[in-house]
């Protein structure tokens, strides 16, 4: 008993002994980490330790993720004649490869897509084609073969008006169970067209939103004019795009995410930080990426041989970028294309050959592919044969139909 009252009387330590800090520290998830730095100067020193560093990759990678579940790698290339090509990679090096048919829902001669995002929501890939009069965009799943073409927007059928519509983001919306397409329209007269619009006629920039169970679209406002990347990506419920706002008279351009919550149906704007060395952004390659389950950036500079790789720890938080790698130095590499699998980073040579990079080994490895510049992009594939938009809701509302119907034909008997 004294023994017990002996040790309740002693005073608890408030504080993590050094000497297992960096190992209790690096089990942290980025958002807890940079929050951490507030706490004590040594543990922001600590952060920035190579040792620290170390433990954090081990910890980052060792983590599997459910992202990467059973999944598959695709390359999508834009080949001279701008027909694009998509195809299935597979071996331990990526060695086998298979080409992947297009659907053709516009009966097109040459269909042609782009692809949204850098992965596919639950099996289905969002394509967009620009080649039509009006842009289609078109729901598929490879493993079906089904495909949902989205129908026209009413902004398109305005006569007075030309537009240019960009910015497409597609995602999965888990709290209404809906399947979600945005993006940004931009408005302005036709100058051939001599007609005098209303004073308070404006053509503000605005964003258009589909719904898959409702088949329509609708119009949401949102003032942001800075223009962005037209590539995004998906993840846990939000598409984020890598913007730059160029300030006039002023040396230092903004560089910022924004991202839009499909769920609640609002934007967030969170400042890039790249850091002390970087210089004048006009001149930075960035690719936007979802590295093991974080919202990640990987940029370099013109003829600089050097990768830094940032993962952000929450969004709308400057603060919270985490400086995860500086890749150095990669020869005769030009700029990234996008994400493997957790660690690995798909590559452009200057040469124009695509070449795979493990961070975790530091091993990079070419493969049997030409690169064809700006347009090539690794994609992150989920083969789901569970979704059918054409039956989907029909088996829901047997759901909900067939007991009232065995409950009436119970009484019935009776």
């Amino acid at each position: 008993m004294d023994k017990f009252l002996i040790a309740r009387n002693k005073k608890v330590s408030n504080s993590i002994p050094n000497h297992l800090a960096p190992s209790i520290l690096s089990n942290l998830p980025i958002k807890s980490l940079k929050r951490f730095e507030c706490v004590r100067k040594s543990w922001t020193l600590l952060f920035q330790t190579p040792y620290f560093i170390s433990l954090f990759h081990r910890r980052f990678f060792s983590n599997n993720h459910s992202y990467y579940d059973d999944t598959s790698i695709l390359l999508y290339q834009a080949i001279n004649d701008n027909k694009p090509v998509l195809y299935s990679l597979s071996g331990e090096r990526f060695e086998n490869r298979a080409k992947l048919d297009w659907p053709n829902p516009l009966h097109e001669d040459y269909p042609k897509f782009e692809i949204s995002g850098s992965s596919s929501i639950n099996g289905i890939f969002c394509l967009i084609s620009y080649f039509q009069p009006n842009i289609r965009v078109v729901l598929w799943n490879p493993a079906t073969q089904e495909f949902k073409v989205v129908p026209t927007s009413p902004i398109e059928f305005e006569s007075d008006m030309n537009l240019e519509i960009n910015k497409h983001g597609f995602g999965y919306d888990c709290v209404r169970d809906d399947y979600k397409v945005i993006r940004r329209v931009l408005c302005f007269p036709k100058s051939d067209i001599n007609v005098i619009m209303p004073e308070d006629t404006t053509y503000d920039p605005f964003w258009e939103i589909y719904s898959l169970r409702s088949n329509s679209w609708s119009k949401i406002e949102f003032d942001f004019p800075v223009d962005f990347e037209e590539k995004g990506v998906f993840l846990d419920g939000v598409f984020p795009w890598w913007g730059l706002n160029e300030i006039i008279d002023d040396e230092d351009d903004e560089a910022y995410l924004l991202s839009f919550d499909l769920s609640i149906e609002v934007f967030t704007i969170t400042p890039i930080l790249f850091g002390e060395d970087s210089f004048g952004l006009e001149h930075v390659w960035t690719n936007l990426m979802v590295l093991n389950g974080s919202i990640g950036l990987i940029s370099n500079y013109s003829n600089v041989d050097t990768f830094h790789i940032s993962i952000l720890g929450e969004l709308g938080v400057k603060e919270s970028w985490f400086k995860l790698f500086i890749v150095q130095p990669l020869p005769c590499i030009k700029y990234s294309i996008g994400v493997g699998k957790k660690a690995s980073i798909f590559f452009i040579k200057e040469d124009g050959k695509v070449v795979y990079f493990d961070l975790r080994t530091q091993v990079i490895e070419e493969l049997n592919f030409t690169g064809n510049q700006l347009w090539d992009k690794p994609i992150i594939y989920k083969e789901s044969l569970l979704f059918n938009w054409r039956n989907k809701y029909v088996i829901l509302l047997l759901c909900y139909i067939l007991p009232f119907l065995r409950f009436r034909h119970s009484l019935i008997i009776q």
